[in-house]
Order: C-alpha cells, then sequence, then structure tokens
C-alpha cells in the first residue's frame, strides 16, 4: 500500500473551502454566493485554470456535498450553529476518507494565508486513525502563528471533563434499513470570552465535551463568518471514491441526514433553519443534496466514477 498523507481531514477542509470560496476545483453552485479560497497547502492545479486535477495517478479528488450560510449583512450574523447527523460506517482504505460535519470559516483579506476556521462531526479516515472505525473529530486552522491542527494531536483545543474527546470511536452506528443511531452536534461562540464552545452528543442531547480558545484562532475574533453543513469524500487515484452519508443517494429514501438544523445569534439563542440556504456539490453530481425543508436535508451517495 503507497504512503498517504495523515492530515487528510484538514486538508479536506482546506479544499471544501476553496470550493466555498472560489477556487476552481470542480464544483456547481446554485443560488449564487461564493467568499474566497482558503489555505497554501491546496495543490496547485486547485488553483489554475483548465487544469483537471484527476488527471495525475496520484491526484486528490475530494467530492463535497453541503448547504451554506454565506456571510450577510444586517444585525443577523450567527456566532454558531446546531445539527443532528445519523452516523455510518464503512471498511475504507488508507488514502479514503468519508465524513459529514459543521464548518465555520472567516475568510480574511482575501489571501489563502489569512483564512481561519473550525469543522467538526463524524468521520471514517483509515490514514489518520490507522482504522476504519466512525470517529468524533474537530479540526482547525488559524491565520494565527499556531497553524493548524486535527483532534488532539497539538495544544489547541481544550477538554472539559467529558467521557468522549476528539478522535473518540463513536458507537453504535447507524444501519440503513434497519435502527439508526445519532449525534447532535453544536458549536457556538461564547459572548463574554469569545471562545467558541463544542457540544457533542450520541442519540440525546448534546454536551460540553470542550473549546477552542479565542486566542488559538485569532481570524475568528469579531469577524463574519460563514457557516456550512457538510458531507465529503476524497480519495487518491487510483482507488475508488467512497460512499458518502448512508452510501445512497439523497433522493433514494435511505439517504443520510442532517436534521434540527439551527443558528445560534450572539446571545446563545436558537433559530430554526427554515429556509434553503445555497448547495455546493460536486460537478458530476454524485453525492448532491437535496433542499433544506423543516430544517432538514439528505445528502450522500455510493460513490462516483471518476
Amino acid at each position: 500500500m503507497e504512503n498517504y498523507p495523515q492530515h487528510n481531514v484538514l486538508l479536506v477542509v482546506l479544499l471544501f473551502a476553496s470550493i466555498l470560496t472560489g477556487g476552481c476545483f470542480p464544483s456547481s453552485e446554485k443560488h449564487g454566493t461564493s467568499t474566497r479560497v482558503w489555505h497554501s497547502e491546496i495543490h496547485p492545479d486547485f488553483f489554475l485554470q483548465n487544469k483537471n486535477p484527476t488527471s495525475d495517478q496520484n491526484s486528490r479528488i475530494v467530492y463535497v456535498s453541503s448547504h451554506t450560510r454565506p456571510l450577510q449583512g444586517g444585525n443577523d450574523n450567527y456566532c454558531g450553529a446546531e445539527a443532528t447527523l445519523d452516523v455510518y460506517g464503512f471498511n475504507l482504505e488508507h488514502g479514503q476518507e468519508s465524513a459529514a460535519a459543521i464548518s465555520i470559516l472567516n475568510r480574511g483579506d482575501g489571501q489563502p494565508s489569512s483564512l481561519s476556521a473550525i469543522q467538526f462531526g463524524w468521520e471514517i479516515n483509515p490514514g489518520l486513525y490507522n482504522d476504519s472505525h466512525t470517529h468524533f473529530f474537530t479540526s482547525w486552522t488559524s491565520c494565527g502563528p499556531l497553524g493548524k491542527c486535527d483532534n488532539m494531536n497539538c495544544p489547541g483545543f481544550q477538554k472539559t471533563p467529558s467521557s468522549i474527546a476528539p478522535g473518540s470511536v463513536i458507537t453504535p452506528l447507524s444501519h440503513v434499513n434497519g435502527k439508526k443511531s445519532y449525534i447532535t452536534i453544536r458549536i457556538f461562540k461564547e459572548k463574554s470570552s469569545g471562545d467558541w464552545y463544542v457540544h457533542f452528543g450520541v442519540n440525546g442531547d448534546p454536551k460540553q465535551v470542550g473549546y477552542f480558545p479565542k486566542s488559538l484562532i485569532p481570524g475568528l475574533i469579531d469577524k463574519p463568518i460563514v457557516i456550512s453543513f457538510v458531507g465529503y469524500a476524497t480519495t487518491y487515484k487510483p482507488l475508488p471514491s467512497p460512499p458518502m452519508g448512508s452510501g445512497y443517494v439523497s433522493t433514494s429514501g435511505n439517504a443520510a441526514s442532517f436534521t434540527n438544523l439551527k443558528f445560534i445569534d450572539a446571545e446563545g439563542n436558537d433559530h430554526i433553519v427554515d429556509v434553503d440556504l445555497p448547495s455546493i456539490y460536486d460537478k458530476k453530481g454524485c453525492y448532491s443534496p437535496s433542499n433544506i425543508e423543516s430544517a432538514q436535508f439528505f445528502y450522500g451517495g455510493p460513490g462516483c466514477n471518476d
């Protein structure tokens, strides 16, 4: 087996931000809206017009299925989000990854090195964990001196007393034709401290598991943010693209979902997402999401013919 980069989570976040923000990685975007590219770690081919980033035998391919709230004017600048996700498992190989998450980002001054973000949710990532279990994960990148990190692999995320930590295996898992298992994830910026508090729960209300200190990600201090509910699948050629979500497309009746979508304001109040948001998905539409209805959408698919 070939050696693939270990920091797959972070690279996918960066590639997702490239799609969100106008990078040249192939994507489709409904309802308009875009922000900026993310980080210098992205392969240069992703920034070049008329370049095929999958033409190389060892090219990384990233598929995204998301709904995104872009930057807004006025007084409705939210400071967090919450969602409930059904959680699945697959046998993946090193070089493949499948995940679903909430993403928070700020574009800075528009230069890749100035962008800052947090992402957390569930993932299967053999390259990072050396197994194919489903894990709770956190990932951050910062325009400040501390850089970036997955889970608790370096100083950054501050764990509070809890039975679960970033990197923990999630059990039980959902069965497509049987009982479902869910996680609820919540993040918001605490008003007095400016720290970003993360809550997580399995088949129940989310409990606080830790926080990202305000000083860790200075690019998110008193800045408007882009909030995304996102599923993604990645692979290195010649490996096939892995399943996303439950492994079923959004229209199948068996697709994975994000439910109970909420935005959180500066006072900590919840606001149900009762309107459809701009969607971003791979150019081939292999994993395209449904519209948001009643604070819920479906996403995913079995794979894509690259």
